[in-house]
């Protein structure tokens, strides 16, 4: 009869134990961990709540209106997310909203302790990533879809840029006011967003979304409020912000417009003939069917006032030139074409370029958000292909959230 060991038992045991015991402490290490991570995600952020204004405050960049006498918000911490993220912010930032009727309206003291090392130019819009600015991130539908980015450097100069996704474009350019003014402690902002510019579902108890960043150029630091986690961006981090009751005006805007040409020719050594005249006429109409659903009707357009391309440099190029698209027709909705891959680093630099719709003579476009959706139809002919190809170009668009 073989007897065995009890020492042999014992081991073998503790080896059992072993191989069940370490996978089940990862299991359970990697359980807490991700319940840790969902808790911090699950934490509510604080509401902010907008006051209403009895006097619209007046854009010239001294916060001396009755719309900031009140105490700014309690917005802590301020931390860092470029190019490090989760330090603690090193400069002070205040931060007032306010609502009428007509407009929002946001205020930002930011502090710095050399005011005369900041950083600000006069320059075109768009155009002062360098320097020192304050911003604020709006998903006025609270879709999670898009959301409007408004920057001002210390001289008032605006950038804006809609974001869809994780992708910011620069070239929509909507209507809103701004002004800013250095001064011994800082530099000051103030901001007027007109309710015609955004879309949002208005009534009682309106909620948005809002993220406020802030940079500082000689420091090279990027802050937000709030923190904006790693893997994340504003649609995952923005804070409720309250308005206790808002109701967007019916937009309705008809823009026509009229044109006579006047030609003349002759040989080189012939007076000159009669001269021809022509003339066009066309309009662009842009109507709200609903707070958050526009339609956008053009015939004829005429875009002689649209910003003059900047010149760009053809030789030695590898790829087409690539200019921005800034008529207004094609302008709102139009970062809902943007695809993932697109952008930026990416291989492609835009899934659709309406640039090459060259001379539309009608078009059509419907834009807007419905419960979690978030649409973009656009049809549009053009008349200036040659010979009998296709002119109609037609693009849709759904995202969900």
């Amino acid at each position: 009869m073989t007897r065995v060991k009890p020492w042999l038992t014992a081991t073998r045991n503790a080896s059992v134990q072993g191989r069940i015991g370490i996978p089940l402490a990862l299991g359970i290490l990697v359980l807490s961990q991700y319940a840790a991570a969902a808790n911090a995600q699950a934490v509510a952020r604080p509401e902010l709540h907008a006051e209403r204004a009895t006097t619209p405050p007046k854009l010239d960049g001294v916060l001396d209106d009755a719309a900031w006498a009140h105490e700014p918000m309690a917005l802590e911490p301020w931390v860092s997310y470029n190019p490090l993220r989760g330090e603690p912010a090193k400069q002070r930032t205040s931060v007032w909203i306010a609502y009428d009727a007509d407009a929002i309206y946001f205020a930002f003291r930011c502090f710095d302790d050399e005011p005369g090392k900041i950083r600000t130019t006069i320059t075109r819009r768009d155009n002062a990533w360098n320097d020192d600015w304050i911003a604020v991130s709006l998903d006025s539908s609270r879709a999670g879809q898009v959301a409007y980015h408004m920057f001002v450097n210390p001289s008032g100069i605006q950038m804006d840029a809609l974001n869809i996704g994780k992708n910011e474009d620069s070239s929509p350019d909507w209507v809103w006011q701004s002004a800013g003014r250095v001064d011994a402690e800082g530099y000051a902002v103030e901001m007027r967003v007109p309710l015609e510019s955004i879309r949002f579902h208005g009534g009682s108890d309106v909620r948005m979304g809002v993220l406020f960043f802030r940079h500082n150029s000689r420091m090279g630091v990027s802050w937000s409020w709030p923190a904006i986690a790693p893997g994340q961006w504003v649609f995952e981090s923005h804070a409720p912000l309250v308005f206790s009751e808002l109701h967007q005006p019916r937009v309705l805007e008809v823009i026509p417009s009229a044109t006579v040409s006047r030609n003349q020719t002759r040989a080189a050594t012939q007076p000159w003939q009669d001269p021809s005249s022509r003339g066009d006429l066309g309009a662009s109409i842009k109507y709200g069917l609903t707070s958050t659903i526009a339609l956008d009707a053009t015939i004829n357009p005429d875009f002689s006032q649209v910003e003059s391309d900047a010149f760009q440099v053809e030789v030695n190029q590898r790829f087409p030139v690539f200019f921005d698209e800034k008529r207004p027709f094609f302008m709102e909705g139009l970062g809902l074409f943007n695809l993932a891959g697109s952008g930026g680093d990416a291989s492609m630099r835009s899934a659709v370029h309406t640039r090459r719709i060259v001379d539309p003579i009608a078009g059509l476009k419907l834009t807007g958000t419905a419960g979690r959706e978030t649409f973009a139809v656009l049809s549009a002919a053009d008349e200036s292909l040659p010979g009998n190809t296709d002119k109609l170009f037609t693009i849709g668009r759904a995202l969900r959230n």
